[in-house]
């Protein structure tokens, strides 16, 4: 059962989606321009590490292929010119073998930093990509509680001023801890005092002319509708019930 007490009301975040969504999409689309530039210079760069990979590779094949064919044209000549000196050649095989092995490894190392890079070119697009998406998310979400923050009080003084505009003037309502406009409302607060210190001497000045229209035997139909003014004025004054209850003893 609802004890009467006056429960804050939680208020949704988009109070003024148009000018909430509006502002928040500024944002986004200039950060997603800022990336989609920044993606671009970071793709270009990839690309020509790409293509300074793939260049090497194949001047590392044409010189494993190139040292393969020399190695072969030198056993030949080693067979022709001493073909009985099987001392040298198999010196000369030794020799070929190891510079083609070295060729080889050139090879298979070039490849190997080839296919290093478009694995790392790889997983700078798709971590572009990730944050790109998640950025944006976390700006949605950052934007719509940052203009909260300015359309919560906007949207609180519009209440209170239809609340002022019925005549009713005290405001008990504050902005929220972090919310902008706070000199603004403040402003608003003032202009209410001023308000009801205007209303306390109106009802001041009507007391004293009832006082003397009960005194000279006025029309009671007159005096009748100024005590039904009166109280239409005090209405105005008045804190709501829910204000009026003395606070909750506290806990010893």
């Amino acid at each position: 059962m609802p004890d009467g007490r006056h429960q804050r009301r939680k208020q949704p975040y988009l109070l003024d989606a148009r000018f909430q969504l509006k502002w928040t999409s500024y944002l986004v689309v200039v950060v997603v321009v800022v990336m989609a530039v920044l993606g671009v210079v970071v793709a270009r760069t990839a690309s020509r590490a790409s293509d300074t990979a793939e260049l090497a590779v194949k001047q590392a094949a044409n010189a494993y292929r190139e040292s393969k064919t020399n190695n072969d044209l030198v056993r030949t000549s080693v067979q022709v010119a001493a073909p009985d000196n099987s001392g040298l050649a198999s010196i000369m095989d030794e020799s070929l073998a190891e510079v083609e092995a070295k060729q080889k490894q050139n090879l298979l190392d070039v490849q190997a930093k080839k296919a290093s890079i478009a694995r790392d070119r790889q997983n700078i697009q798709l971590a572009l990509g990730a944050s790109g998406v998640v950025l944006v998310c976390l700006l949605l979400f950052m934007g719509i509680v940052i203009t909260h923050r300015i359309v919560g009080p906007v949207h609180k003084m519009k209440r209170l001023l239809r609340r002022v505009s019925t005549g009713r003037l005290v405001i008990e309502e504050r902005l929220r801890r972090g919310d902008e406009l706070e000199d603004l409302f403040d402003t608003f607060l003032q202009m209410t005092y001023s308000l009801r210190a205007m209303q306390s001497a109106r009802i001041r000045t009507l007391d004293g002319t009832l006082r003397r229209a009960e005194l000279t035997g006025t029309s009671p139909d007159v005096i009748d509708g100024l005590r039904a003014l009166r109280a239409q004025m005090v209405l105005g004054m008045e804190r709501r019930r829910s204000s009026m209850r003395p606070p909750p003893p506290s806990a010893v």
